[in-house]
């Protein structure tokens, strides 16, 4: 398979993969991919749409999401009024998601506690039989809470370190 088919595959993978998990029209969903396995600095208005062949306000449209979510900036060139996008170096988009499930992670340990400490106190006979599966599943919420929590930390250091 050639580079220039690969690159469309994965533009597709990507695209759906971010459609079905971070609820991303599909169009914006293209041009993120675009961005991110581009060869080139940045992609303009122009070669966002013949690349896309979606109408200008179609791409606009999408463009100006993919702004807002923080997912892409833009720059221009010395002596052009062409602006150019590319993959934000700081995307908070993927911050904000990865703080988001942190957030349901911490919700869902606290429930899990609440749950099992009630049922140790009022239900002892059901405690007891599923006891080996709520630990399993408890450590497993407690050491993603963690994972996430260590990601979120590292991620952030590096855009201070980034940005000093």
């Amino acid at each position: 398979m050639c580079k220039e088919e690969q690159k469309k595959e994965l533009i597709e993978e990507l695209g759906v993969h971010l459609e079905n998990q971070h609820d991303i029209p599909p169009l914006a969903a293209r041009l993120y991919a675009m961005l991110v396995v581009t060869d080139c600095d940045g992609l303009s208005f122009d070669e966002c749409q013949m690349t896309t062949c979606a109408s200008k306000s179609s791409v606009s449209s999408a463009i100006n999401l993919l702004l807002k979510l923080g997912m892409i900036s833009y720059f221009t060139k010395s002596g052009e009024r062409k602006r150019y996008f590319r993959t934000s170096a700081a995307s908070t988009f993927y911050l904000n998601k990865l703080e988001e499930k942190l957030k349901r992670i911490e919700k869902e340990n606290q429930i899990i506690t609440k749950i099992r400490k009630y049922n140790q106190t009022c239900n002892p006979e059901r405690y007891e039989t599923n006891k080996e599966r709520a630990e399993i599943y408890h450590s497993f919420i407690k050491q993603s809470e963690e994972l996430l929590g260590n990601t979120l930390k590292t991620l952030k250091e590096l855009e201070n370190h980034n940005h000093n």
